[in-house]
């Protein structure tokens, strides 16, 4: 990824990513969301099943753990 390429290029990039076996088994990127100038953002591990089947970030178990927090 080219440096100061932007979020709209690492997504295309991650997308196609095959740098490790998560792509394997995976039917789609789970990609960030939210706003591109946010102080905190929060990582995860790796997509779950339900994340992967949703295609959307902390919609599992994960998820509803850090709803609780809010």
């Amino acid at each position: 990824m080219p440096e100061g390429a932007g979020i709209t290029r690492l997504r295309e990039a991650a997308r196609s990513c095959e740098g490790c076996d998560l792509y394997r088994e995976a039917t789609q990127t789970v990609f960030g969301d939210g706003p591109e100038d946010a102080r905190l953002f929060l990582v995860g591990e790796q997509p779950g099943d339900v994340e992967d089947r949703e295609g959307e970030p902390f919609v599992g178990p994960a998820g509803r753990l850090l709803d609780q927090a809010h």
